[in-house]
């Protein structure tokens, strides 16, 4: 059976979702069997810049490298995010507590729909990782990020590690959907 997920990412101005701002946000729209868990398409990607009103603080920059210069005037297209979204039977982002609180202030249709975490519905740490984050999980199966923090790098990534096979065979998307069946 053929479905469709979107994986989301967004950098911000800080780590509170009720008072900080989204920078950039990125989507991957792909679609995927739901039983064997293999992914059988990219169908789009989104990526935007937008201005949080405000000057982006210099620890966010440093983390993400979005400068104030690079978002000034810079808006989402949201009938876009809303067509990408629309299509998806669930969103997935690695860190879920963190994307998620800022996608549903943004577009509060998000909270009506199903969430997956990459980073906690998969049990890394049981299966010999250290660390759950993003980039060690990409250095401990020799993918190589092209940039780190940037909303589309890391959505492109999170499909990366997903599509990856584990030794039984079975992907880490399988994995990560047969967690929420």
């Amino acid at each position: 059976m053929k479905l469709k997920a979107s994986i989301v990412d967004v950098e911000t101005t800080g780590l509170d979702n009720r008072t900080d701002e989204v920078v950039e946000l990125g989507i991957v729209l792909f679609e995927f069997d739901y039983i064997t868990g293999q992914v059988l398409a990219t169908l789009e990607e989104y990526s935007s810049l937008r201005d949080p009103g405000r000057p982006i603080p210099p620890g966010a920059t440093s983390a993400h490298g979005i400068t104030d210069a690079e978002v000034r005037g810079q808006r989402l297209d949201d009938d876009k995010v809303r067509s990408i979204l629309s299509r998806s039977s669930f969103l997935i982002a690695h860190n879920s507590r963190f994307d998620r609180g800022f996608l549903e202030r943004l577009y509060p249709e998000t909270r009506r729909m199903q969430w997956r975490c990459s980073m906690d519905e998969v049990p890394w740490r049981n299966k010999g990782f250290r660390s759950k984050g993003l980039q060690e999980l990409l250095r401990n199966h020799n993918l190589t990020a092209e940039a780190a923090h940037r909303a589309l790098d890391d959505a492109r990534n999170t499909l990366r590690l997903l599509s990856q096979a584990q030794p039984d065979g079975k992907t880490y998307l399988a994995e990560l959907l047969a967690a929420k069946r």
